[in-house]
């Protein structure tokens, strides 16, 4: 049914428990895995003086990051004998980076966590699983 399934990571824990049901569904399904972490360089772009060393400061965080949820799904994925390819998509609009990832990979599925925000903290940091749902022409499976 699927072929190759993809599963964004931030490393949290809900990306932790979705990369479980993305290598358990391609296991089962014999299926390639596609691992992203994306990395939003946009909040420092338009910093005045000192911009761009908060600019770096933030990249290295935000790359130290995606390596160790990258690292860690891969590691899981190897341990199952599932295949798989890891990417660092480096663009403005997670959820769009996600869709388009999904997309011009040949990805059937995104497996994805939710942190489950509401009220407040949805509308302040937003909800990148929703907008993937809102964006995403393939299935979506969200795992809280």
């Amino acid at each position: 049914m699927f072929k190759k399934i993809l599963l964004p990571t931030d490393g949290s824990e809900t990306a932790q428990r979705a990369a479980l049901a993305a290598i358990d569904l391609a296991g089962r399904y014999g299926a390639t895995l596609e691992i992203v972490s994306v990395i939003d360089p946009v909040p420092f772009m338009y910093f005045p003086d000192g911009g761009a060393e908060a600019m770096a400061y933030y990249m290295d965080a935000a790359e130290a990051a995606a390596k160790v949820g990258l690292d860690g799904a891969a590691s899981r994925a190897k341990a199952a004998g599932v295949p798989y390819n890891s990417h660092v998509l480096r663009e403005h609009g997670p959820a769009q980076a996600i869709t388009e990832h999904a997309g011009s990979s040949g990805c059937e599925l995104i497996v994805m966590g939710s942190h489950g925000r509401r009220g407040l903290d949805a509308v302040l940091l937003g909800s990148v699983a929703q907008k993937v749902l809102t964006l995403a022409t393939m299935p979506v499976l969200v795992v809280k």
